[in-house]
């Protein structure tokens, strides 16, 4: 009796164990594992920490690990999306050409639903043409939240001033260019100060949007259906040649000292060796004076168009919205609505930290001179105040179009472009030539793949 007893009241110890074991763990909250490509220190360890303290209440917390945007960073995502519970919630970046694979292997999850009952519209609260780009097979699987466009280039306000060249933020054409950027060059050797650098070392998707440019929303092809390219349409051959001037002349440094010397944009153009760049991306580089020290203010300014004629249509680059960051949803996470409730809270003014780090928030209910403040605070001067709110300000729904971008021939296509514009700029060819035989290899690709499906 006493040995039934025992075991008894061991049976009950080990209940009410378990039981307490119980409550304590349905009083843990839920960790969400968010996974993005930025260092914490450019605003996600505060939005990390806002998060946290207004979800505490309601269970909920995240924690953030960085991936490295390359080759290699994304090769570990795709790992970690494809084994459960490693990964909640993500950042994907590269658009299509990495969102679309990773729909097709079932790496995302479907918003559609979650965000129409929420009342979610990204196309009303985003703009369509941000929007309608990442629609695919009539779901929402991302949803951008940061406006990029690349065919924005940066300017150092004190040298347009010491050379009496405004500033042409509505716009200039090829020839005004050419006029400022031939005054801005000077010096000789190691003291040598270019008018231009395009970054072609490191920043070829701006260098790329530049020649394509007046063919938004279309980009390399002739239109929505992305069955034929666009690559001998006359304003590719002119942004080409515009790009090979400017080497040519000495103006911008030359492809081959760009390889040669390892060019970047930090050395370049925030070591004061040029005027003017590409690279709308590295907003939060400009930003950080711990890093990359420099004491002259930069402005964004609109790339030029070929004529006057194009100012009409193209002078601030409407047509063309670099919607970007797209942040999505593991399918494999065990919590999708939880997840659904940080995407909400990111998009509608969680990810204002970002800023900071020269992020701009997406999101139509953001005031642009709150984003201004949030970039400038810490670095005042280091950015042109009106150019920041004048880009800011551009309309995005313009040209909104869904394009039937193919997965098959497009790494291919772009090694053919890189090979292209390589051959113009080192000598080997001009570019009428280059790009319509580029253009002729890029169709028969295209060709080949759907007669292939």
């Amino acid at each position: 009796m006493k040995r039934i007893v025992s075991l008894l009241l061991s049976l009950m110890m080990a209940l009410a164990l378990l039981a307490g074991l119980s409550v304590a763990q349905a009083d843990e909250p839920i960790v969400l594992k968010f996974w993005g490509g930025v260092q914490p220190e450019y605003g996600y360890d505060t939005l990390v920490e806002n998060f946290n303290e207004q979800f505490k209440d309601k269970g909920i917390q995240v924690e953030y690990t960085r991936y490295v945007n390359n080759a290699d960073g994304n090769l570990q995502l795709d790992n970690y999306l494809a084994a459960a519970g490693t990964v909640d919630i993500f950042m994907g970046y590269g658009g299509n050409g990495r969102l679309r694979p990773r729909v097709d292997a079932g790496q995302i999850m479907d918003m559609t639903d979650y965000l129409k009952a929420a009342g979610f519209d990204p196309i009303e609260e985003l703009g369509e043409a941000a929007v309608a780009q990442y629609i695919y097979k009539d779901k929402y699987w991302a949803v951008p939240t940061k406006y990029e466009n690349q065919l924005y280039w940066y300017a150092n306000v004190q040298m347009f001033e010491e050379a009496g060249i405004p500033l042409p933020l509505d716009g200039w054409t090829y020839d005004q260019f050419f006029e400022a950027v031939e005054k801005l060059t000077h010096g000789e050797g190691p003291d040598k100060v270019y008018g231009m650098y395009w970054g072609f070392n490191g920043l070829t998707d701006s260098d790329r949007n530049f020649i394509t440019a007046l063919n938004k929303p279309y980009g390399n092809y002739e239109d929505a259906t992305c069955t034929s390219t666009a690559f001998d349409h006359p304003d590719f051959i002119a942004a080409l040649q515009a790009i090979a001037k400017t080497m040519e002349n000495g103006w911008a440094p030359s492809l081959e000292e760009e390889m040669a010397d390892n060019l970047g944009f930090a050395t370049v153009y925030l070591g004061g060796k040029s005027a003017m760049t590409v690279g709308i991306s590295q907003m939060r580089l400009i930003k950080d004076l711990d890093t990359y020290p420099h004491d002259f203010t930069t402005a964004i300014i609109p790339a030029p168009v070929p004529t006057e004629a194009d100012l009409a249509l193209h002078a601030k680059h409407d047509i063309y919205n670099g919607a970007g960051d797209l942040i999505c949803v593991s399918s494999k996470t065990k919590y999708p609505q939880e997840c659904m409730d940080f995407v909400l809270w990111y998009i509608q003014g969680g990810m204002a930290p970002l800023a900071r780090g020269g992020r701009i928030p997406l999101w139509k209910g953001f005031e642009g001179d709150a984003i201004v403040e949030a970039m400038t605070s810490g670095a005042e001067g280091v950015f042109h105040r009106d150019s920041i709110l004048a880009y800011m300000e551009i309309e995005k729904t313009r040209a909104a179009a869904a394009l039937n971008m193919p997965s098959y021939a497009q790494s291919e296509i772009g090694t053919l472009f890189i090979e292209a514009y390589e051959s113009v700029l080192y000598g080997r060819t001009d570019a009428e030539t280059a790009m319509k035989q580029l253009k002729a290899e890029a169709d028969a690709l295209i060709q080949k793949a759907m007669a292939a499906q």
